[in-house]
């Protein structure tokens, strides 16, 4: 089965980004969250996550993609 990257609906804090992260490189959500917090104070971060959020599809209701 082919792995898809969306936002997450069970891990979600704000948009889902980071829960969606989280999931796909099988990790726990609140690691990817400090991350973004750190890197927020050193790069771009929050651009990155409004891109992030505007660009992943939400998950199915079904788990599966749509055909």
């Amino acid at each position: 089965m082919e792995k898809r990257l969306y936002k997450s609906k069970t891990n979600k804090v704000l948009g889902g980004v980071c829960g969606g992260l989280a999931e796909y490189f099988d990790v726990d959500p609140v690691l990817v969250r400090v991350i973004f917090v750190i890197l927020l104070f050193t790069s771009t971060s929050l651009i990155a996550y409004l891109i992030l959020w505007v660009i992943m599809p939400q998950r199915p209701e079904n788990g599966l993609p749509s055909a």
